[in-house]
C-alpha cells in the first residue's frame, strides 16, 4: 500500500485522471433519481486527500479558468439583456441572500463565544467560496479561518447540491422545462412566421427597399403571394394591394409589420417546384465578418437569407447582420443557384468545428490578469475577482460582441462543452485532495457542533435566495436553479443539474448573477472578519 501510495505522490497527473475517472463513474450511479454527477470527482479527491496526495495548486487554477471560461462564452449571446432586464433583482438577490448568511454565523458567534476566525472560515466554506476565504486571510491572518473553512465546506457542498436538485425534481420544474418553448422570455427570442394581406395604401405601388421597413422593424419580408403565384420577395419587389406576404422575425417586431402591413393571415405561401430552402452552415471565411449588405447575397446567388442560428439563438437577419464560422442559415431561391451558394461558402464540415485558439488564449489571459487586480473600496477594502470572476467577465464580454476586429471570437459548442468538462473535473479533483488533507483530523477536533453551525450557515442564503427568486421576484424555477447556484457562487451545484435539464435558462442566470455574487462575497468576507475581529 506505502508504495502505492508513493508512486501515486509522485505522479500528480496519472492520479489526476485516476481521481476524474473514479469520480466519473461514481457521478454515473443513480439512485431513485439522485446522483452526484461530475461533483463525485470531488469526494473521490477527498478520499486520496485523506491518504496525503495531494493535486498541485495549479491544475485548480486550471481547471477555474477553463470551466468559468466555458459558461461565459456559453451564456455571453443572453447575459447583457437579461442583465438589463434584471440587474437590479439579481443584485437584491445577491445581497439579501449572502447577508443572512452572515447574520446567521454572528448570532452564532456571540451567543456561543466561539473563536471568530473559525466563524469567518465556516461563513466562506459554508457557501463553499474559495474567494471569501482568501479575502478573508487578507485581512487577518488567523489560522482558525482555513480551519473552519475545511469543516464548513464539504457539507456546504453536499446541502447546496441536494437542495438546488430538489428544485430539479419538482414537478413544476419539469413542466417548465417541457413548456419552456412557450415561455414568455425565450418566447420574445424566438424567430417566427406569419402571413399577413397587404391593406395599407402607404405600401403599395412602391418597391419593398423604398418603403424602408427595417427603419421601423427587424423583420424580413421572404414571400410574396398575388393571387395563385408565389415568389421570392427582392428590394425591387413592388407591393399590391391585396397582396399576401411572409414576413419572418421575433414576436415583438412581428407586430410592428402587422401594424405597418395590414391584418394577419392563415393563406397558405408553398413555393412552386423550382424554388428550394436549404439550411446551410456557414465554413468559409471568404464572407465571415462581413454584412449581408456588403456580401450583395442576392445580388450575386440570386438567394434570400430567412434566418440564422447562432449559439442556440435564432436571429433575423438584417443588411447589417455579419456571419460567422458555425452559423446555420436558412436560404431561399431556385435549386441551382442554391446549390452554387452551399458550394462556394457552406457545408465544408472540418471548418465548422475548428477552433481559433488566439482569440480563446487571449480571453483566458485577459481574465486571468482581470482576476488578479486588487480593487480598493472605501475604507481601505479590497477584494479580488479571482480566477473565476475574471474569466467569466471577459468571456461574457468577448461572446457577445463575437469578434474582436477581424478576429471572430466565436467558439464551436463542442469545443465549449469540451473544455467546460475537462475544467470542472480538474478543479474539482484538486479541490477534493485539499480539502481531505486535513477534514478528519479538524473535524474529530472540533466535533458535530461545528458541523451543525456550517450547516445553518448554508442554508439561510439558500432558502433566501430561494423564497426571493419565486415568491418574491416570481422567476421560473429553472430560472431559480441559476440563481441559486450563482448566488452561492456553486459551479459544482450548476453542473450537478446540467446533464439533467435540457435548459439554456439556469446557466444564463448562473452567469448573470454569479459576477455579482463574487464581488459581494468577497467584500462580506472581510466585512465579517472586520467586525468579528
Amino acid at each position: 500500500m506505502n508504495s502505492i501510495l508513493a508512486f501515486l505522490i509522485a505522479n500528480p497527473i496519472i492520479t489526476l485522471f485516476l481521481i476524474v475517472g473514479f469520480g466519473v463513474a461514481l457521478g454515473n450511479l443513480t439512485i431513485r433519481g439522485f446522483s452526484l454527477g461530475p461533483s463525485a470527482v470531488m469526494f473521490v479527491g477527498m478520499l486520496f486527500g485523506h491518504w496525503g496526495i495531494r493535486i498541485p495548486d495549479e491544475i485548480n487554477t486550471l481547471g477555474i479558468i477553463l470551466f468559468v471560461y466555458s459558461v461565459g462564452l456559453s451564456a455571453g449571446p443572453r447575459f447583457f439583456s437579461s442583465i438589463h432586464k434584471n440587474g437590479f433583482t439579481f443584485f437584491l438577490i445577491s445581497l439579501l441572500s449572502l447577508s443572512s448568511g452572515v447574520a446567521v454565523i454572528w448570532g452564532i458567534a456571540r451567543l456561543f463565544d466561539l473563536p471568530p476566525g473559525l466563524c469567518v472560515g465556516i461563513y466562506s466554506g459554508a457557501i463553499t467560496s474559495s474567494p471569501g476565504l482568501a479575502a478573508a486571510l487578507d485581512v487577518v491572518d488567523d489560522p482558525n479561518i482555513s480551519i473552519g473553512y475545511g469543516i464548513a465546506y464539504p457539507f456546504g457542498l453536499i446541502g447546496i447540491i441536494l437542495f438546488v436538485q430538489c428544485i430539479a425534481n419538482l414537478k413544476s420544474t419539469r413542466e417548465e422545462q417541457i413548456l419552456e418553448k412557450e415561455d414568455p422570455s425565450r418566447q420574445e427570442h424566438k424567430v417566427l412566421e406569419k402571413h399577413y394581406l397587404v391593406t395599407n395604401p402607404n405600401c403599395t405601388g412602391k418597391p419593398i427597399a423604398e418603403i424602408d421597413f427595417h427603419s421601423m422593424t427587424q423583420a424580413n419580408i421572404t414571400r410574396v403571394k398575388r393571387g395563385d403565384r408565389v415568389f421570392l420577395a427582392h428590394d425591387d419587389t413592388v407591393l399590391h394591394l391585396n397582396d399576401i406576404v411572409r414576413a419572418v422575425g421575433t414576436q415583438r417586431e412581428l407586430k410592428k409589420m402587422e401594424h405597418l402591413i395590414g391584418k394577419e393571415t392563415q393563406a397558405d405561401m408553398d413555393f412552386a417546384k423550382d424554388i428550394v430552402i436549404r439550411d446551410v452552415y456557414i465554413s468559409s471565411h471568404q464572407i465571415t465578418g462581413k454584412t449581408l449588405q456588403e456580401l450583395e447575397v442576392h445580388s450575386l446567388f440570386g438567394v434570400i437569407i430567412t434566418r440564422l442560428r447562432r449559439d442556440e439563438i435564432e436571429i433575423a437577419p438584417t443588411g447589417q447582420t455579419t456571419l460567422e464560422i458555425g452559423d446555420l442559415i436558412r436560404i431561399v431561391g431556385d435549386k441551382d443557384d442554391c446549390d452554387e451558394f452551399v458550394k462556394i461558402f457552406g457545408q465544408q464540415e472540418s471548418r465548422i468545428h475548428e477552433t481559433n485558439l488566439l482569440p480563446l488564449t487571449l480571453g483566458m489571459v485577459a481574465g486571468t490578469v482581470l482576476g488578479s487586480y486588487n480593487f480598493d473600496l472605501p475604507g481601505g477594502i479590497q477584494f479580488r475577482l479571482g480566477m473565476a470572476g475574471g474569466p467569466l467577465l471577459v468571456a461574457l464580454v468577448m461572446s457577445h460582441y463575437g469578434r474582436i476586429g477581424r478576429i471572430s471570437t466565436r467558439i464551436p459548442h463542442a469545443a465549449k462543452y469540451l473544455s467546460r468538462e475537462i475544467g470542472l473535473v480538474f478543479f474539482l479533483a484538486a479541490a477534493g485532495t485539499h480539502a481531505g488533507e486535513s477534514f478528519w483530523e479538524v473535524f474529530r477536533q472540533t466535533g458535530f457542533q461545528m458541523v451543525l453551525f456550517g450547516l445553518l450557515t448554508t442554508a439561510a442564503p439558500l432558502l433566501t435566495a430561494y423564497t426571493l427568486a419565486v415568491h418574491v421576484f416570481r422567476m421560473s424555477h429553472l430560472a431559480t436553479i441559476g440563481v441559486v447556484c450563482g448566488g452561492m457562487t456553486s459551479t459544482p451545484a450548476l453542473s450537478s443539474i446540467s446533464n439533467r435539464i435540457d435548459s439554456e435558462t439556469p446557466t444564463i442566470a448562473f452567469a448573470s448573477i454569479y459576477a455579482i455574487s463574487m464581488v459581494l462575497v468577497t467584500t462580506l468576507s472581510q466585512i465579517l472578519a472586520l467586525i468579528l475581529m
